[in-house]
């Protein structure tokens, strides 16, 4: 009979994070634990508590100064999208379809006239409302103006374009 190792049960993040003591003097104080920036764990908990509850920068300026320009991004696991409309106003979306959540708009950058699912072609203003539905006339009970792209809030600051997921968030 073959015995094997026991392994050590893992930390739990609790653990992990109790080894940091944030309080301790000046002359004392340590890094963070190397471990804390290769945990999986440790990175869905700055997710969840730092990056999708504060503004992030997604892009330059420069790159949605005219209508129709357009970036992407992933902020605190969510996908965005920043869209110049006719109007000259900046908007930010989810990028995420209302129909079967397919992203809208899949690539980094770009200029479009429209943000459109490529999935079923649903087709959204630059504005996020709803515009096209494809095979969708006569679906009972389904209000277009409830279905455009869900917004987040997007603000510039020194040539920097950031977004924040809360659409009423803290000011920048």
């Amino acid at each position: 009979m073959s015995s094997r190792p026991v392994q050590p049960m893992a930390q739990s993040i609790q653990e992990i994070i109790s080894t940091f003591d944030p309080s301790k003097p000046l002359g004392t104080a340590s890094t963070i634990p190397g471990s804390w920036y290769t945990d999986a764990r440790i990175a869905e908990v700055e997710q969840k508590t730092v990056f999708s509850r504060t503004w992030q920068m997604i892009g330059r300026a420069e790159q949605v100064a005219s209508p129709g320009q357009y970036i992407t991004a992933e902020v605190g696991g969510e996908p965005v999208v920043v869209v110049r409309g006719p109007d000259g106003v900046l908007r930010g979306f989810f990028n995420v379809c209302r129909h079967h959540a397919a992203a809208v708009m899949t690539q980094s950058c770009g200029t479009a006239a429209r943000l459109q699912c490529p999935y079923h072609g649903w087709t959204y203003g630059l504005d996020g409302s709803l515009k096209g539905v494809p095979d969708f006339e006569g679906v009972e009970n389904f209000d277009r103006k409830k279905n455009g792209l869900v917004p987040l809030s997007v603000d510039v600051w020194e040539k920097f374009v950031f977004v924040h997921l809360d659409p009423n968030p803290m000011l920048l």
